[in-house]
């Protein structure tokens, strides 16, 4: 028995799209990592594409006009809402009233087919005639599809991930297989269409973990500001804060109101922070240090902080260089006679260089960073100006001599 080169063609691209549907369905089923809503919709979007699989098959079937009709007007009527489906996936608490309807009324006219030619019909020889209405679910499809690629634009361009590529490549993949089918006349069992739409339920699979992770790094980064926050706000620096101004308020009461009022300042912008963007500009940065810098100098009159700003004009992660000049005079300078704390910032060639420089007791930079608050504290500004503005910090310190802080952030839109 001789088997031909089509029929063989055929069984392997089913084969292959089966496969991949059928593999598709098991990830998402055990995939603890997808919210139960998107796997719902997912799934649904594997049994609607398959469905269309099986039309493709029935559609060549010689069963008579009646059933090539039904079959047709399922596949017309289903292409448009695998396309809402994909839509809803991007974002499932989006409404979707105006897409629905537009799938309703593309079904609404292919239903025509059973009692009027204006959509299409089959003459009784068997052969498809398309009526005025034929071309209505390209059109239908190709309205939800341009929605589609501006609702990833809109979502995910300003985030400045590459999520909304996977909706983008879908919609050429999917526009092209559609203009395929309609321009090359050659009678193929499946179109070009199908094969476009089980490939793009595996990239909404990977869009999908794309999303996760997406909304993981954002949850991290939210809870490493509320912990960066709660860092600067240790119960000690309230008591001694708190007891200082009690004191004052015995010897000088302007003074007292004054570093009162700093205080309410430095804890709400504390918390501010929290609501703020992962990058503030470095003057609101250098005013909360200047701030903070102002209330231990009260407590520690033998410390002096300079400043030398040559350049402001760039952005910081929050609560970045405060927590470094807290260290400086915390674990640097408080044992000197005469604690001196230098901030310094230049304008480079490569980009912001910012010196945070003291005369402490310094400590062993070539040691790893130990686990106690004032290594944490500088592991943690390190690692956020490395993800966050794509520069770097450099340590430098000598027992007894000091301890030297250099940050590098490049220009906008340039990297080190």
């Amino acid at each position: 028995m001789k088997i031909s080169t089509e029929t063989v063609t055929l069984v392997v691209l089913d084969c292959a799209l089966i496969s991949q549907l059928f593999g598709l369905w098991i990830a998402v089923m055990v995939d603890e990592y997808i919210s139960v809503k998107r796997r719902r919709l997912m799934l649904f979007i594997i049994g609607v594409v398959s469905l269309l699989l099986l039309q493709e098959h029935f559609n060549n079937a010689a069963y008579g006009n009646l059933f090539h009709k039904i079959v047709a007007v399922a596949g017309y009527s289903l292409r448009p809402l695998v396309i809402v489906l994909f839509m809803k996936l991007q974002k499932p608490e989006r409404s979707m009233r105006l897409c629905w309807w537009i799938v309703i009324f593309n079904t609404a006219v292919h239903m025509t087919t059973f009692f009027s030619g204006i959509c299409f019909d089959y003459d009784p020889d068997g052969s498809f005639t398309r009526g005025p209405l034929g071309y209505t679910s390209f059109v239908v499809s190709g309205i939800l599809l341009l929605v589609l690629v501006v609702g990833g634009f809109r979502e995910f361009a300003p985030d400045r991930k590459g999520d909304y590529l996977i909706p983008i490549f879908a919609f050429f993949l999917v526009a092209f297989a559609t203009a395929a089918d309609v321009v090359i006349d050659i009678e193929i069992p499946l179109s070009f269409l199908i094969v476009a739409m089980v490939c793009d339920c595996v990239l909404y699979y990977i869009y999908l973990h794309m999303a996760f992770i997406r909304e993981h790094e954002h949850e991290l980064e939210d809870g490493q500001r509320i912990r960066i926050m709660m860092s600067q706000i240790q119960p000690h620096f309230l008591y001694n804060t708190l007891a200082t101004v009690r004191a004052l308020y015995r010897k000088d009461s302007e003074l007292a109101d004054d570093t009162l009022e700093k205080f309410g300042i430095y804890l709400r912008q504390n918390m501010d922070s929290l609501d703020k963007p992962s990058l503030i500009p470095f003057a609101d940065e250098l005013e909360h240090t200047k701030i903070y810098a102002d209330i231990e100098k009260i407590r520690f009159p033998a410390i002096d902080i300079r400043y030398d700003i040559e350049d402001d004009d760039f952005k910081v992660p929050a609560l970045s260089i405060q927590p470094l000049v807290e260290n400086a005079i915390r674990y640097g300078v408080r044992i000197r006679e005469h604690g001196l704390i230098d901030v310094e910032v230049r304008k480079k060639r490569y980009g912001h260089r910012i010196i945070i420089r003291d005369n402490g007791k310094g400590f062993d930079p070539q040691a790893p960073l130990s686990e106690e608050r004032s290594h944490i504290g500088l592991r943690n500004v390190m690692e956020r100006i490395e993800k966050m503005c794509g520069g770097d910090m450099k340590i430098e310190s000598k027992i007894d001599e000091g301890t030297t802080i250099t940050i590098r952030i490049p220009y906008a839109g340039e990297s080190l």
